[in-house]
C-alpha cells in the first residue's frame, strides 16, 4: 500500500507533502515493492525512477496546500489507477510494452508543456522494465493462442474458460490480456460486458486540420524535417547522451523507447525539470539545431494529413 499523494515530502517541491492525507483511505493505492522502494537500474546505474515521493503537476500553481483545497483542480502528471479516465490512457503493444493510447488527444496542458502524462508515468514507475514486459508479452501470446482454439469445437470450452480466467480482475496481467483480446473483436464481444473493449480508444490517427499536437516528433516526420534513424544528441553536466528517432515518432535511448523527447531527456539525465525539445539537438547539413527550433517553425500550422502520433 502506498500514498498516491505523498504525505511527508514531494520531490522537486519545497515544503511538506500532503500530511493531512496520511490516514485518509481515498489516498491509498495498491503498489508493488518496486514502486514503493528503491527504483530502477539502467545499464548498471540508478535510473532514479520509482513512485517514492514523486507527485509532479503540469502547473505547480494548481497544487493543493491544505485539506480544504479542491484536488480536482490539480493538473496531475502521474496517472491514477483509481481514475477510469486515466486508466483509458494507458495500453500495451503486442510485445508487452506499456504505451499511451493514441485515440484520445492529449490535454491542452500536456501539449503546452510538451509533456505526455502516460509517458511520464511509464518513466517514473519504470513500467517497461524487462520482467514486466516479458510477462505481459507471454500473457498476450497466450490469449492469441487460446482465441485461435475457439474455432475448434473440442478445444473451445477449455480455451474459453482459460481466457475468462486470464482477463479476470484478480488475475496477474489481466489488463494486458484484455488488450490482446482487442485483436479478436468477436471473442471480445462475447466475453466482455456489452463489447466494452470496442468502445475503448485504440490506435487511431488524428484527423487532418486539427490543431497540431507538438508533444511528440510525429509531426516533424510527417513534414519531412526528421527521418527515422536520425541521431539526437544532448549534453548534461558534461555527459553526452544519444538517442534515435523511430519511424512512429518515438525516441529510443537509455535501453527504453519513449513517446516524447521530454520523457527521453528526463530518463537519461535524471532531472525532472528538463525540456526535451531544448535538450536534444540534431546535426543537419553541418548545423546543430535543437528540436525546439525545428518545432517552432510549425506552430499554429494545420496538422499534416498523414500525421500519425
Amino acid at each position: 500500500m502506498d500514498h498516491y499523494r505523498p504525505k511527508s515530502a514531494i520531490i522537486g517541491v519545497d515544503g511538506p507533502g500532503y500530511w493531512w492525507l496520511a490516514y485518509v483511505p481515498s489516498n491509498y493505492r495498491l503498489a508493488c515493492g518496486f514502486c514503493n522502494s528503491g527504483g530502477a537500474q539502467i545499464n548498471g546505474q540508478s535510473g532514479r525512477r520509482t513512485k517514492s515521493n514523486h507527485f509532479p503537476l503540469l502547473d505547480e500553481s494548481t497544487r493543493a496546500t491544505g485539506e480544504h483545497c479542491d484536488y480536482a483542480k490539480e493538473q496531475r502528471v502521474l496517472l491514477d489507477p483509481a481514475d477510469g479516465r486515466d486508466a483509458r490512457l494507458l495500453g500495451f503493444d503486442m510485445e508487452g510494452h506499456a504505451r499511451r493510447r493514441s485515440g484520445v488527444p492529449r490535454s491542452a496542458a500536456e501539449v503546452s508543456r510538451s509533456v505526455c502524462r502516460a509517458d511520464e508515468t511509464i518513466r517514473l514507475l519504470d513500467l517497461n522494465r524487462e520482467l514486466l514486459v516479458e510477462d505481459r508479452k507471454t500473457t498476450m501470446g497466450d490469449i492469441n493462442g487460446l482465441a485461435s482454439l475457439l474455432t475448434s469445437a473440442p478445444a473451445a470450452p477449455v480455451a474459453r474458460e482459460m481466457i475468462e480466467r486470464k482477463i479476470g480482475l484478480r488475475s496477474d496481467w489481466s489488463t494486458a490480456a484484455l488488450e490482446a483480446l482487442r485483436a479478436h473483436p468477436r471473442v471480445a464481444d462475447e466475453l466482455t460486458p456489452l463489447g466494452s473493449l470496442r468502445s475503448q480508444p485504440g490506435p487511431t490517427a488524428f484527423v487532418a486540420g486539427h490543431e497540431m499536437d507538438l508533444t511528440d516528433l510525429g509531426f516533424l516526420i510527417s513534414a519531412g524535417s526528421l527521418r527515422a534513424g536520425f541521431t539526437l544528441t544532448g549534453q548534461h553536466e558534461g555527459d553526452l547522451s544519444e538517442a534515435t528517432v523511430l519511424a512512429d515518432g518515438r525516441v529510443s535511448c537509455a535501453a527504453r523507447v519513449w513517446s516524447t523527447p521530454t520523457s527521453a531527456a528526463r530518463a537519461v539525465t535524471g532531472r525532472e525539470d528538463i525540456d526535451g525539445w531544448a535538450f536534444w539537438t540534431i546535426n543537419m547539413n553541418g548545423t546543430t539545431t535543437s528540436l525546439a527550433e525545428l518545432r517552432d517553425q510549425y506552430r499554429s500550422q494545420p496538422l499534416p494529413g498523414d500525421h500519425k502520433p
